[in-house]
């Protein structure tokens, strides 16, 4: 006897995110053997689409003022993120008990990998960009994939010199 239509369907879906995972998994596992220029070119634009769906998924009203950005941080996404400002410096943890929240190593698609930590920091930038429309410089301090139990970045907000002549 023939599936009923929405198994049917759920199956090929199924195989094709599987496909998909596959293609995903052969790609990151070309990446990691790429040069540091290369990998730094790609993981900028793999966070920038990264930021976009997580906009999208979360349906968090962009633009909004930094402090309301950094408020709605403490309180949604893939993990808690604790943040302690001083000035333009602003120290940002993302608690993850030592497991990366990639979606891509979650789902077991592809390895964890330490040139990932460059998407990573990366994510952050276009985040703060996209989301409170703030350029800031991000130096990645300690990641899951370095050994660490979080994610810990410092964040440098970027004043514009010409605004203030």
């Amino acid at each position: 006897m023939d599936k009923p239509q929405g198994e049917a369907a759920e199956w090929v879906e199924n195989l094709m995110r599987d496909f998909q995972d596959k293609l995903t998994g052969g790609l990151f596992e070309t990446i990691y053997k790429m040069d540091d220029v290369a990998v730094d070119t790609l993981m900028e634009g793999e966070a920038r689409t990264c930021v976009s769906a997580f906009i999208d998924l979360t349906s968090m009203d962009v633009p909004m003022d930094l402090d309301a950005f950094l408020k709605k941080m403490q309180t949604s996404g893939p993990s808690q993120v604790q943040i302690e400002r001083d000035g333009d410096v602003i120290n940002w943890t993302e608690l993850h008990q030592g497991k990366c929240v990639c979606p891509l190593i979650t789902r077991d698609v592809i390895p964890l990998n330490p040139k990932l930590c460059i998407c990573g920091a990366y994510w952050v930038k276009h985040l703060f960009k996209t989301a409170a429309n703030t350029e800031v410089d991000v130096e990645t301090l300690e990641t899951v994939a370095h050994g660490a139990q979080n994610c810990c970045f410092r964040i440098t907000i970027k004043r514009d010199e010409t605004a203030a002549e």
